[in-house]
């Protein structure tokens, strides 16, 4: 069995296969803003025998239909697109509309369900910089978003007359002589300061809390963190993914039983709710 993981985030695409219940070495490309079925052809074109394909995606929905037409056409497979939920594994949403939390948030929720039961804060450093915390009990307290380094230092360059990102053939240091290395000192302990104050404030809030840093930026910005207790995990999302996976595919999970034919009894308990009512609903 060899489910194919994918993390579509607003600039990269990141991907493993779970093979035997055994997640692969991640990958990764550039995603382009026009489209991906060139670097699909590239970077998938090599995998066999396939046989499920689930997605997270926050690329919008241009993004989901050219991978569902790829993978249907490479490997007449329908990629699953995993949706934030009330409740799974353990995990309990925070949010009041559950959807509106994006779905890459919730896959790292969901990856932190494992191990012992302790309040957990999750930093996701991507595009924008999102930091979740969920309890000891497994529910979802809510979180922060913060612009990442490449959106601010996108808005110094857009905002600012003779301030440039364009990179050049040098090191950024604490005190930069020049332009470029300015804006990246600048934008990254701006960031790291943020994350230590928030941290800092989580600590006092609660009494048993571990800290976890992810996303593409994540090893650049723990390495100006003070606190040295917080971990790195780059496969978060795909931890998440993982885990639909290996229920969908678990060969212990009960079957399918065969529909009977109701009896009068059972007929009438089957009956469709009258109109404007809700049935109750477990995730």
């Amino acid at each position: 069995m060899t489910v194919l993981l994918i993390d579509i985030g607003n600039s990269c695409v990141k991907w493993a296969c779970l093979e035997a219940s055994t997640l692969t070495s991640s990958d990764r490309f550039v995603r382009s803003k026009t489209g991906i079925k060139a670097s699909l052809n590239k970077a998938f074109k090599h995998l066999d025998s396939i046989e499920s394909v689930l997605v997270s995606n926050v690329a919008g929905e241009k993004i989901a239909k050219q991978l569902t037409e790829w993978t249907e056409q490479q490997w007449q497979i329908t990629p699953k697109f995993i949706r934030s939920e009330h409740k799974r594994f353990g995990i309990t949403n925070g949010y009041c509309t559950p959807e509106q939390l994006g779905v890459d948030r919730w896959l790292n929720l969901l990856a932190m369900s494992q191990g012992r039961p302790q309040a957990r804060c999750i930093i996701d450093c991507g595009t924008a910089i999102t930091i979740d915390i969920i309890n000891a009990s497994g529910e979802h307290q809510g979180g922060l978003i913060l612009p990442g380094l490449k959106l601010m230092r996108e808005a110094l360059a857009a905002g600012t007359d003779g301030l440039t990102e364009a990179e050049q053939d040098t090191n950024y240091s604490l005190l930069a002589t020049n332009t470029f290395s300015a804006i990246q000192a600048g934008t990254l302990y701006s960031i790291s300061a943020s994350l230590q104050q928030i941290i800092a404030d989580m600590r006092q809030n609660f009494k048993d809390i571990s800290f976890t840093v992810t996303g593409g930026d994540g090893e650049t910005i723990m390495s100006v963190l003070s606190d040295k207790s917080i971990r790195y995990d780059s496969d978060l999302v795909l931890k998440g993914l993982s885990l639909f996976a290996k229920q969908d595919f678990n060969p212990n999970k009960t079957k399918s039983r065969r529909r009977r034919r109701p009896t009068n009894q059972t007929a009438k308990e089957s009956a469709p709710a009258p109109a404007g009512t809700l049935p109750d609903a477990t995730n």
